[in-house]
């Protein structure tokens, strides 16, 4: 918070348009209603034991003009830089607010659309299940190793225990 105080009225050693991003940000953490600024000044109010809407509206006024409380170190010598940054940005969006009263009545009244009408199939409906069972002697279990590679090599004449050569009789 300290540090947003600071951006918004103390000077910056920084270049001219990087000072002015840095102070429009400012105004933007204190200023804005919603949005990730509004979500982060309320975070931070809250580990400070402040109600962020009343820091927002004592950052307005003295946005608008009214006089810097004591800041302890920091000099508000700077603050007029943010003040202009600030009508500016109010005058705009007077503007843009004129501009979208202007032509909403010029639009026409949307009519709603209508809702689709969903198509459900029917599911056929399930088919019992028959357990196929073998007698135990025919089929017999194989095994595989887990690592073959540790296994001892296979006797040919147990070929037919695989299946790769005929039965003996």
């Amino acid at each position: 918070m300290k540090q947003a105080v600071a951006d918004l009225v103390g000077g910056t050693k920084e270049e001219p348009q990087r000072a002015d991003l840095v102070r429009k940000e400012a105004i933007a953490f204190f200023t804005d209603r919603a949005g990730p600024w509004a979500d982060m000044r309320a975070e931070v109010c809250e580990a400070i034991d402040r109600d962020p809407d009343e820091v927002r509206g004592a950052i307005i006024e003295v946005l608008e003009g009214a006089d810097l409380p004591h800041l302890g170190h920091m000099r508000g010598e700077n603050i007029e830089k943010s003040r202009a940054l600030w009508r500016a940005q109010t005058s705009q969006n007077a503007l843009i607010e004129a501009y979208r009263a202007k032509h909403a009545s010029k639009r026409p009244m949307s009519v709603p659309k209508p809702t689709p009408v969903i198509i459900r199939r029917m599911r056929p409906t399930p088919v019992p299940v028959v357990a196929v069972v073998r007698p135990k002697g025919l089929i017999k279990p194989t095994r595989r190793a887990a690592k073959p590679w540790l296994c001892p090599p296979r006797d040919p004449a147990d070929d037919w225990l695989y299946g790769i050569a005929p039965a003996p009789n």
